[in-house]
């Protein structure tokens, strides 16, 4: 009889797979269905290269790949909030930094939850709206995109240079790519995915795209939402060091 260990705690409790009985979910919503991996988790980002990946089922199952061990459980949804049964998991142990991301992501799918899918991104956040865990599809067909190739005349090299931030409690990694006379900066934010090109500014560097404003100075970058009005006070993104 298969065996696993119960790993959504430090404390470790053999649950037995063959007595989990599979309940299906209520219609679980097209969207929501597929392969996610996680990109951040409680606004510390993760280990680059290191996929930790949520899969979420149409049969009401969900599992997949904590960091260092395979795990499995049963979901409930209610709307916009879904709850994560208890986590059965496998007892395998590697690197403390892998460990630490794993109890950090299997902490994050605790308690009732609240889900919102924009574009290819799912985003967890607690009842009051804190992002618990960013995710992005890992689903090919979901996933893909069209890479972009530009020639700039006159450009002698490229300097790219990735930042990452934390606006508001959401972690958001820039790439900021400088060719000859063109300034551009990318990444995702709310499901969006924003590419700007940088603009004449009085003080720091201005990038627009789009409906957004990416605006930095000193450690810190403010995102403005254009169709909020003069009014909108931006997100302010914290860079992290």
């Amino acid at each position: 009889m298969l065996k696993a260990v119960f790993a959504a705690s430090c404390a470790c409790i053999l649950v037995d797979l063959a007595s989990m009985n599979t309940i299906a979910a209520e219609s679980v919503p097209p969207e929501l269905v597929g392969s996610w991996r996680a990109e951040d988790i409680g606004g510390e980002g993760v280990i680059d290269d290191f996929d930790t990946v949520l899969e979420i089922r149409e049969d009401g199952t969900y599992g997949g790949m904590a960091g260092c061990n395979n795990f499995t459980g049963i979901f409930t949804l209610s709307g916009r909030m879904i709850i994560f049964g208890p986590t059965a998991a496998a007892r395998k142990m590697c690197e403390p930094t892998i460990m630490e991301q794993e109890q950090r992501f299997l902490d994050a799918l605790r308690g009732r939850l609240s889900w919102k899918v924009g574009g290819t991104s799912l985003t967890l956040a607690s009842p009051g709206g804190t992002p618990r865990m960013r995710l992005t599809s890992a689903d090919p067909a979901v996933a893909g995109g069209a890479e972009v190739t530009l020639r700039v005349p006159g450009a002698g090299s490229v300097d790219r240079q990735t930042i990452r931030y934390d606006c508001g409690g959401e972690g958001v990694e820039a790439e900021y790519v400088n060719a000859g006379p063109v300034s551009l900066v990318a990444f995702s934010f709310g499901g969006d995915y924003i590419v700007a090109s940088g603009i004449i500014s009085g003080s720091g560097a201005r990038y627009a795209g789009g409906r957004y404003i990416w605006w930095t100075e000193g450690e810190e970058a403010t995102l403005f939402d254009v169709t909020k009005g003069e009014g909108d006070p931006g997100v302010v993104c914290a860079r992290k060091q």
